[in-house]
């Protein structure tokens, strides 16, 4: 089995230095200000008269989304999308680059940065309101030639398993379980927590989100997994389905709800399971992870590589080899899958990434096949010169 770094540096921890934090600790960035006719009526009958209906509002129109042929994009966070300077900020990249999609946190570790009429959202006090104006922020990305992606983080939750521990992964004593950085996790057999998630990915789709990008598709690691208690698994109908079975189903069971609403299904996974023919024990077994989704996006940050993965003696100093080596793998075992991995725009364990380091891990990618791609940074500070300039004509603010 391939070697990686401890699995909790692939998130928050990684990118303590300089960054706030990683992959799903998006709160990292800097928080910007937050934009914190009568009825009528009409003649009847002789001596008759009626009330006629009031005016009707004006249907208000979503933003249609034209998906790119090659989707580039960058990870924005959820107060940097509510936040008119950040936005605009990032909106000119896009303007000024090859870049034409993001992929915007809707809710990430339980928390849910819009506000919704999701009960066990309220309920659970699991609301950080960080994009007031929702419609507007589509409009203005339609206005941009934006493709957006909506993330949603889905079972590690760190509200409804302290408010409902028994929707959650618990201990023997029925409390709600924690892994080594002290996350609680909603137990994947439950499906109430599957029609949780569906209720946010609906509420996505309703804002007009063309794709969504479902992330922690998984049941969780990092902690003492003997001591873990699936209280769900009593009702759970295949008492023999095995963690790789029920993440399957329950991908398989949201895809149906995105498919039908006419839009993208995308996920985030491991770089790490496809050189391993098992499931790390947290349910991503490659093949079945990957079925319901219409692309995989892969986190294959060197950073995250263990020194002499692959043969590769410090992969965070080999970015093109280190990438080709790990996507080549992907593309060995899922030939018909489209792959958009994410790469690595910040600097951790002491090496530097700038335009060089970014450029190889883009060409990396494009030499095995895949020209999309995804960039990462929690601070969304993107480095432009490893970008191609836009071929388009930019869009005024």
């Amino acid at each position: 089995m391939s070697r990686l770094r401890p699995i909790r540096f692939l998130r928050c921890l990684a990118l303590a230095i300089p960054l706030a934090s990683l992959y799903s600790c998006s709160s990292g960035a800097a928080t910007e200000e937050k934009p914190v006719p009568p009825p009528g009526s009409v003649a009847g009958v002789e001596k008759t008269t009626t009330k006629a209906e009031p005016p009707k509002a004006p249907v208000e129109e979503k933003p249609h989304f034209e998906r790119p042929e090659v989707v580039k994009g960058i990870y924005v966070t959820a107060w940097a999308a509510g936040g008119k300077k950040s936005m605009d900020r990032l909106l000119s990249l896009v303007d000024r680059t090859e870049l034409n999609a993001m992929v915007i946190d809707l809710r990430d570790n339980g928390e849910m940065y819009f506000k919704t009429a999701i009960q066990l959202q309220i309920d659970a006090k699991a609301t950080n309101l960080a994009v007031v104006k929702p419609k507007a922020l589509m409009q203005k990305l339609a206005k941009h030639g934006v493709w957006p992606i909506a993330r949603i983080a889905c079972f590690r939750d760190r509200y409804v398993p302290i408010k409902f521990p028994d929707l959650a992964i618990q201990n023997p004593n029925g409390t709600a379980w924690k892994d080594r950085s002290g996350h609680t996790w909603l137990d994947p057999y439950n499906k109430k927590n599957w029609d949780y998630i569906a209720d946010t990915v609906n509420f996505a789709l309703d804002l007009g989100f063309p794709e969504i990008q479902l992330d922690y598709v998984r049941f969780a690691s990092e902690g003492k997994s003997a001591s873990q208690v699936f209280p769900g698994k009593a009702t759970y109908p295949d008492q023999k389905a095995k963690p790789a079975d029920v993440i399957e189903a329950f991908a398989q069971y949201i895809g149906k709800k995105v498919r039908a609403r006419g839009a993208a299904y995308s996920t985030d996974i491991f770089g790490i399971i496809s050189s391993s023919k098992k499931d790390q024990g947290i349910g991503q077994d490659l093949e079945k992870v990957a079925e319901p989704f219409d692309v995989i996006s892969p986190m294959v940050y060197p950073s995250h590589f263990a020194n002499g993965e692959y043969g590769i003696a410090n992969p965070n100093k080999s970015p093109y080899a280190i990438i080709k080596k790990s996507l080549a793998d992907f593309k060995a075992r899922l030939p018909k899958k489209a792959v958009r991995p994410w790469l690595q725009d910040f600097s951790l364990f002491g090496v530097q990434y700038r335009a060089a380091q970014v450029k190889a891990q883009i060409k990396a990618a494009k030499d095995l096949g895949y020209d999309e791609f995804l960039l990462w940074n929690a601070g969304t500070r993107y480095t432009e010169a490893a970008l191609e300039k836009a071929a388009k004509t930019p869009s005024s603010n």
